[in-house]
């Protein structure tokens, strides 16, 4: 396996909070900013990021509450989400760039692209929309609310990494320990547990239920090329709610992929960036 590519990293402070976030460099000029999903952190992208390089110029960061970035204590929702992207764009002077955003990071991308598509070359929003389908609400509702009140699962650091390893068999080894790093963290016995803020529950209850509304309406005034991406069997993002969404944009498209479930960049890494490459570059989508 030749090295993968490592990002450099820094930290920004928006919005009050500090945040840390990879940029990774390769022959490619075009920017493109990735946001992760939720109880995920920014390296989640170290694969697909590999695969784009020839043509892009990758930044990701860990959104408030995730990975090495700060907690928030004014809270979670979407508003909050989508200010802390435009300020992470204004801080590195990106003034137009494509964006893909994942699950939680789809709305994110929503919410932003609301008032800014027209920074936008394009948007990918993966497996995630205004709101999501019962059964992956009711399961999602149910573990993050369990999770918030019990310890979350510990794991030995060769535990941590076997973990990685399985979920990312394409990674190499300095990859994998810088994954630890950015996912987990070391508690006081020594312990390695998920990295993010256990309050994150909040945005799986009523709390959220005002986004619902403003991103089904942010849909309609998105006029950047947009392609929803949804896995066949993902409890997230059901076809109904993705039909709608497309109807909704301007200018939308919809890949559907195959027999496959929500994390669509690990469950399907090739099939995903040869999707999400044509998309950006304007190229024909190959078939499913």
């Amino acid at each position: 396996m030749s090295a993968l590519v490592q990002p450099r990293e820094g930290e920004l402070k928006l919005n009050g909070l500090r945040v840390h976030y990879f940029e990774w460099r390769g022959r490619g000029q075009r920017p493109l900013v990735l946001l992760h999903g939720l109880r995920d952190s920014a390296y989640y992208w170290q694969d697909f990021a590999n695969r784009l390089l020839d043509e892009f110029h990758i930044f990701a960061y860990d959104q408030r509450g995730h990975g090495e970035s700060e907690h928030a204590p004014g809270g979670y929702l979407v508003w909050a989400f989508a200010a802390d992207l435009a300020a992470f764009v204004r801080e590195l002077g990106l003034e137009r760039f494509d964006l893909v955003g994942l699950s939680l990071g789809s709305r994110c991308a929503m919410a932003y692209a609301r008032e800014n598509w027209h920074r936008l070359g394009h948007l990918v929003l993966v497996d995630m929309g205004p709101q999501m389908a019962r059964r992956g609400a009711v399961g999602l509702k149910e573990d993050m609310t369990s999770s918030a009140s019990r310890p979350p699962s510990a794991f030995s650091r060769e535990d941590a990494l076997a973990f990685l390893r399985q979920q990312w068999p394409s990674l190499d080894g300095p990859s994998l320990e810088r994954y630890l790093r950015n996912a987990f963290v070391q508690v006081d016995d020594g312990a390695y547990v998920f990295r993010y803020d256990r309050r994150l529950a909040d945005i799986t209850t009523k709390a959220a239920i005002v986004e619902i509304d403003f991103l089904w309406d942010a849909l309609t005034r998105i006029r950047c090329p947009t392609l929803v991406l949804r896995g066949e069997e993902s409890p997230i993002l059901d076809e109904e709610i993705a039909a709608r969404m497309v109807s909704s944009l301007p200018d939308g498209r919809l890949y559907v992929f195959v027999g496959t479930g929500h994390s669509l960049p690990r469950l399907r890494p090739e099939e995903f960036a040869r999707v999400v490459r044509a998309f950006l570059l304007d190229r024909p989508l190959p078939a499913p």
